[in-house]
């Protein structure tokens, strides 16, 4: 096992550090959101630890962070981040292919249908292209540049 540089958080409120004792990293976070079935796992979190960190000893929460909520059906996906200026913005993430103008019509559902959000068509994401931008963050801690970003 390697040092942990980065935590998840499930459904909100269980945070841990991401380990690769059963798989690597990137195979743990693929794993982790392809579960997602909208009961027992309908959000998943994810940021980088502060340097240094010691992550046995406390949980940091991040003003930077991924997090998807959704099913197998489809999920939407939100990007944190704080400019130089140090504003935060939330943005909701969309595939290259798309965007409009026009009002969202697709509606996201998670903890069993409690909770729900209107997006965009291109803004929804399988559990496997949701995987894929949470490992892209995990590596370079932003979502590839050919998506779009809708600040919410």
């Amino acid at each position: 096992m390697t040092t942990p540089t980065h935590i998840v958080q499930l459904n909100g409120f269980a945070r841990s550090p991401l380990v690769d004792v059963a798989r690597p990293y990137e195979d743990q976070i693929r794993f982790s959101v392809r579960r997602m079935d909208g009961a027992k796992l309908w959000a998943y979190s994810l940021w980088r630890a502060p340097d240094g960190a010691d992550l046995l000893a406390e949980i940091p929460f991040s003003e930077e962070y991924i997090q998807c909520a959704g099913d197998a059906e489809g999920v939407t996906v939100e990007v944190r981040v704080v400019d130089e200026a140090g504003t935060a913005h939330q943005y909701t993430v969309g595939k290259p292919t798309g965007g409009d103008d026009a009002e969202p019509t697709e509606t996201i559902r998670w903890d069993e249908g409690r909770h729900s959000t209107k997006v965009h068509p291109h803004e929804v994401f399988t559990l496997d292209e949701a995987a894929d931008l949470f490992v892209a963050y995990y590596r370079d801690d932003h979502v590839p540049s050919d998506h779009t970003l809708r600040e919410i």
